[in-house]
């Protein structure tokens, strides 16, 4: 069993980004149970950073960011749940390659 780190949109890129954060959360949930049917267990942040942290005060965004970035530190894998390329996803996929840390695209 892997610890996977699901990396998927939360708020996307604006200005295509109002409204889908509630979408995101949902696919990501739906990601979650992907990876514990592939019998991993999931490591995804903005499924329950954003109940604490608000994406509008950039400070708390950047906090958010940081503490998914430590947690993604600890992964043997990142899976890649999407096409589109969100500013946070990309910094996730930067810092994967950065440790050496498999990026799989799903």
């Amino acid at each position: 069993m892997k610890l996977i780190y699901v990396c998927s949109p939360y708020r996307g890129n604006p200005p295509y980004s109002r409204g889908k954060s509630d979408r995101n959360i949902k696919k990501a949930e739906n990601f979650c149970r992907d990876v514990i049917n592939d019998g991993h267990t999931p490591v995804a942040p903005h499924c329950f950073y954003q109940s604490f942290f608000s994406d509008t005060n950039p400070r708390q965004r950047a906090k958010a960011i940081e503490h998914g970035l430590n947690l993604l530190r600890k992964c043997d894998e990142v899976w890649v749940f999407s096409m589109i390329i969100s500013e946070g996803m990309a910094a996730e996929i930067k810092l994967a390659k950065e440790l050496g840390i498999p990026v799989v695209n799903k």
